[in-house]
């Protein structure tokens, strides 16, 4: 296991790479005649974006982001944990994209793409 997000779990045969953007809370007056002046206004945003894709025939079948759809569907924020135990805090899941490919002539794919963005939860 790579990663838990509020009990799924992403293995490393489905990871294709994970990306985080941390916000610190910057912005900017600007002054006439001056240089702009730069102040916290607050405390910041972080973001986590995970690429991956799954594996439909080889264990994950055809419904293997099921689980991902129901946790955002709830609109709640769950614990991101790394596989060696290390907190990350909670995320909710803010988007899932996915990409299907290669087909049987009865409609299932061979391959499937997708990529999460998780917003972190200060409150949760």
């Amino acid at each position: 296991m790579v990663l838990s997000l509020g009990g799924f779990k992403f293995n490393w045969k489905q990871m294709g790479g994970i990306s985080r953007e941390s916000e610190f809370g910057i912005s900017s007056n600007d002054r006439i005649g001056n240089y702009p002046a730069l102040f916290r206004a607050n405390l910041g945003d972080e973001s986590i974006k995970i690429d991956g894709h799954t594996l439909p025939y080889q264990g994950d079948k055809q419904e293997a982001l099921k689980e991902l759809y129901a946790l955002a569907g709830t609109g709640q924020s769950y614990p991101l944990v790394t596989g060696y135990g290390k907190y990350l805090g909670k995320f909710v899941i803010a988007k899932i994209s996915e990409s299907q490919a290669i087909f049987t002539n009865d409609g299932l794919f061979f391959t499937q793409g997708f990529s999460l963005e998780l917003k972190r939860d200060y409150d949760g």
